[in-house]
């Protein structure tokens, strides 16, 4: 039975897989890959007795055949809820699109805003070159908005290309890689991938069987060179067998564990919170400052947002762990439907100069590895970003209009 569902979980993450890559819809596919990899571990399952989800540490689960039984459920439900939603995406008719499409915002009031975009980047960059210790310290709730902003000059360079915008915004990229790997993070990955999504989502009428197999070779090579950013961080040593076995279960694997409890621990529904964490992520998006001056505790904290489910040393909880803790495996299935909707509404055809909807892409783009790792807070902050820079935009319309 395990085989069989196992089997059935591979065959639909590879279906959507290939469907995704024939119509292009990339950030989709991103998802259904991070969504699948910690759930890996279980194809041993079909061709052996032994099953490994994350040998790293001291963390002992005793995988009997009920527990595998109910991770490959999960998995299933997950995957088949994505699956599901992107088939009867195509039942939606397809949208009319303009060849100049009306918008209330101009070129220039982008590109207003876009140099309060560049200044933000620049001094964040510039000070973790100098102190990156302090910067961590001083600023740990901005790193999200740093790689936002350069997301923003990214935007703005695919959007209206000239040679000055794109090397500056390869430059801003490239910087921010270094830094970030100066002190032993890997978040310089999710930046890099919204980069290559968001320049394949503007010129996919470009994108070819080589070009898709190149990316492919550089993603896998982004991956190596996270994983020996932290091994360095964790001190371990580079030594061949210890770069396989990180290569092939890193934190995306760990994030299964706190699942593995929860399907052991509390199977016959006694946890269900209904939706509370849902609205906790909500009640969590305001900046942390007004809470203080209300004397209110954060619901969920961005350093942390597993803290509601912890498992000590590991940060993270996949997001079927937060659905399951919320409705059971109902939850599991809709999660994944829902999420899949969302992205496929994101994830259509880009129109030239159209740089709202490519700013929303980048951003979803960058945040589906950390929506997968902690829930969808991550994205949710995302969209608060988006929505802030509209304000930002309209700021720079008046600023014109009133001169």
């Amino acid at each position: 039975m395990v085989t069989l569902l196992v089997s059935l979980c591979l065959l639909i993450l590879l279906t959507q897989c290939v469907l995704c890559l024939i119509s292009k819809k990339y950030l989709v596919a991103l998802y259904a890959v991070c969504y699948s990899v910690p759930f890996l571990g279980l194809i041993s399952c079909l061709w052996g007795d032994t099953i490994t989800l994350w040998p790293i540490g001291d963390y002992n689960f005793y995988l009997d055949d009920l527990l595998v039984f109910r991770l490959s459920l999960v998995w299933l439900l997950g995957v088949a809820g994505g699956l599901t939603a992107y088939i009867l995406s195509y039942l939606v008719p397809a949208q009319e699109l303009h060849a100049r499409p009306v918008t209330f915002f101009s070129p220039l009031d982008f590109k207003l805003a876009g140099v309060i975009f560049f200044a933000l980047s620049v001094f964040f960059i510039a000070f973790r070159f100098v102190n990156a210790d302090a910067m961590l310290e001083m600023f740990a709730g901005i790193e999200s908005v740093v790689v936002f902003s350069i997301i923003g000059i990214t935007a703005l360079a695919f959007a209206y290309p000239s040679r000055t915008m794109i090397v500056t915004s390869a430059m801003l990229v490239l910087a921010y890689c270094v830094a970030n790997a100066m002190t032993g993070d890997r978040d310089f990955v999710v930046l890099v991938v919204a980069y290559i999504l968001g320049m394949m989502f503007r010129y996919n009428q470009f994108i070819k069987l080589k070009t898709l197999l190149f990316v492919a070779t550089f993603m896998v090579l982004l991956l190596a060179t996270g994983v020996v950013v932290s091994m360095s961080r964790m001190d371990v040593a580079l030594t061949s067998d210890n770069i396989t076995q990180y290569f092939l279960f890193n934190s995306w694997n760990a994030i299964i564990l706190p699942l593995v409890t929860q399907l052991t621990n509390f199977w016959d529904g006694e946890h269900l919170r209904y939706g509370q964490t849902y609205l906790d992520m909500f009640l969590s998006l305001a900046p942390s400052p007004l809470y203080s001056a209300f004397g209110l505790e954060k619901p969920i904290m961005l350093d942390n947002p597993a803290l509601w489910y912890y498992i000590t040393g590991l940060g993270g909880i996949h997001v079927a762990g937060v659905a399951f803790e919320n409705f059971g495996l109902f939850g599991v299935f809709l999660n994944g439907f829902i999420s899949v909707c969302f992205l496929r509404l994101i994830d259509s055809r880009c129109r030239d100069n159209d740089f709202l909807r490519l700013f929303l892409y980048m951003l979803c783009a960058a945040s589906v590895m950390h929506w997968v790792w902690y829930g969808e807070i991550y994205l949710l902050n995302s969209l608060v970003f988006y929505v802030m820079s509209l304000g930002l935009f309209f700021a720079m319309k008046l600023v014109r209009v009133l001169k």
